[in-house]
């Protein structure tokens, strides 16, 4: 039983840490395209 517990937390940790990193780079992607947004208006 301990060691199904143990699989189960690597499982959540690595799926939670997968999701992390997707919605930084969706938040970089579009932080990005809103700069070149702002500098293409600006000039």
């Amino acid at each position: 039983m301990i060691k199904r517990l143990q699989l189960k937390q690597w499982q959540w940790f690595i799926v939670l840490w997968l999701c992390g990193f997707l919605s930084l780079a969706v938040v970089g992607g579009l932080f990005r395209s809103l700069l070149l947004l702002a500098k293409a208006s600006l000039h």
